[in-house]
């Protein structure tokens, strides 16, 4: 059962829509209502029902979550729709192609570039290094010992099997350290 709506001035009795209960709205969504709308402002189609079913199968423990239970990518599936020369002929096309562009220029803009990724990688890998000090110095004498392994695989004509290199670490190890 649908609300019946006020059809020839719409606009100037209801210039932010209406609620879901039929009542003219008395404030513009604000933009965190906004999340999971159609930016378009002729065609605001909701994908919110997205966000219940993946918070709901998040909660039930559910690894396989479907990837198009995410608003965010079912706002840009909607956009890229009307992408196709197919779908010229609907009247809100042209805004939905030049929503798409804007989108995609603010989403570039966001991304990192190669030399702030690097920066962040180093930071992050500082502070693990910082906080970990006794799993980095293991790790790293795992790895002399593997490669003293490896040699000493090669040394004695034996296959260089990862068992075989895990096996010579270990012992070492175990013995303190190797030789």
């Amino acid at each position: 059962m649908t609300t019946p709506q006020p059809a020839a001035s719409s606009e100037e009795e209801a210039p932010f829509g209406y609620t879901k209960g039929g009542r003219p709205r008395k404030r513009p969504l604000s933009d965190a209502n906004r999340e999971g709308l159609c930016p378009v402002k002729e065609c605001q189609r909701s994908f919110r029902h997205r966000y219940g079913f993946t918070l709901i199968s998040f909660l039930d423990g559910n690894p396989n979550i479907i990837d198009s239970q995410n608003p965010q990518q079912a706002l840009w599936q909607h956009l890229g729709y009307y992408l196709s020369p197919l779908h010229a002929y609907f009247p809100t096309s042209q805004a939905h192609i030049e929503m798409h562009e804007k989108m995609k220029a603010e989403s570039a803009s966001r991304r990192l570039t190669e030399n702030e990724k690097k920066e962040r990688q180093k930071e992050s890998k500082k502070k693990w290094v910082e906080k970990n000090k006794e799993k980095r110095a293991l790790s790293l004498k795992k790895s002399n010992l593997r490669k003293k392994a490896k040699k000493e695989l090669k040394k004695e004509g034996q296959d260089l099997t990862e068992r075989a290199i895990e096996e010579l670490v270990e012992k070492w190890l175990v013995q303190g350290g190797g030789q």
